[in-house]
């Protein structure tokens, strides 16, 4: 049985993270132009807050793949010694409560975005910086990870309740 919505979830949350490492490439070279330029006494403009940004990006656009993949931390001091059937149940308990949990920071998120962008929020300094696209980036993040613990939810519970089934 192919499951379209952990499907289309899991093939977002691989893709998602391209923006990552084109952010953490962005910061990579805004500092090494910056440090070559404050040699010269012409440090790149806004490079501060530019980095400040992209880590928002670099960050959060990977989250929900180390959720897919399962590979953040993990603690099984207890539930390693149980069947894996019950071993499963419980990890759609916890990928329900982390969904909600992250939802709720999301909505949170939406919110905040939706008011920086209206408002075109600027970080004034030397320059005007626009930071209200990565409230919309940091929100998007949130959201795709709370779906992305639903879509490990479902598996889970596939997997409690069929024996033979592999997720993709």
């Amino acid at each position: 049985m192919k499951n379209y919505f952990n499907h289309i979830v899991d093939s977002l949350s691989s893709k998602v993270t391209v923006l990552s490492g084109i952010s953490v490439m962005a910061m990579m070279t805004a500092e090494f132009i910056n440090a070559i330029g404050r040699e010269f006494y012409m440090p790149l403009p806004c490079c501060l807050e530019l980095s400040e940004s992209l880590m928002i990006t670099s960050i959060f656009m990977a989250a929900a793949y180390v959720g897919l993949k399962g590979e953040h931390t993990n603690v099984t001091i207890m539930t390693r010694r149980f069947p894996p059937r019950v071993q499963s149940f419980i990890d759609s308990f916890a990928s329900l409560f982390g969904a909600i949990v992250f939802a709720i920071f999301a909505y949170g998120a939406w919110k905040i975005a939706f008011t920086a962008t209206l408002k075109l929020e600027m970080r004034i300094g030397v320059f005007r910086f626009p930071i209200w696209p990565f409230r919309i980036f940091f929100a998007f993040g949130l959201t795709l990870l709370s779906l992305q613990f639903f879509s490990n939810m479902i598996k889970c519970l596939f997997q409690a309740m069929d024996r033979d089934y592999k997720p993709e």
